[in-house]
């Protein structure tokens, strides 16, 4: 009977009110909310794993305009994180190769210019290596997040499924 391998992940939560700029028009509905993790640098101490990066969020929503049209518009925020975390087998002069993604996402529509989101993103495959060795650059998968119609407009809680090989674009409106 082969037994599941324990697998240890390390996971923290972000919590932030993102504003829509003042060029961008007011939110009527959210279409759909992409966030995807990307780490800059792992620093690697005596027993501890030090990561800075950031979270990309594209966000696209049908915008209140009264000229009666519905345009789509699309946004991107940056939203920085700074965490250390312990690993006993750490030492210093070793390189790390890390894996992270999107674990939950959960985003509140507060009013027609501000949104807040709650991320939890898990980092996992932790893989050290003596300086010495090579690794392949940290892979970070994005989570996409579609928005349908819900009971309560106000709250929606959805469900995130992470996907790889999309393109995504920076901001943009179309009419």
């Amino acid at each position: 009977m082969a037994h599941p391998k324990y697998r240890r992940s390390r996971q923290f939560a972000t919590n932030s009110n993102l504003t829509i700029p003042d060029n961008k028009p007011d939110i009527d509905f959210l279409l759909r909310v992409t966030s995807t993790p990307i780490i800059e640098q792992c620093v690697v101490s005596p027993r501890q794993l030090h990561l800075t990066g950031y979270v990309n969020i594209y966000a696209e929503y049908v915008a209140s305009v009264h000229d009666g049209t519905q345009p789509v518009t699309f946004i991107f925020f940056k939203l920085p994180f700074d965490e250390t975390f312990v690993h006993t087998r750490a030492r210093t002069g070793m390189n790390a190769y890390l894996k992270c993604d999107i674990n939950t996402q959960q985003l509140q529509l507060i009013n027609s210019r501000e949104l807040a989101i709650s991320l939890n993103v898990r980092i996992l495959g932790v893989k050290l290596a003596r300086s010495y060795h090579s690794l392949p650059p940290h892979q970070c998968n994005p989570c996409f997040v579609n928005f349908f119609e819900s009971s309560n407009t106000e709250v929606f809680t959805p469900t995130c499924r992470p996907e790889l090989g999309t393109d995504q674009s920076d901001n943009q409106q179309t009419p």
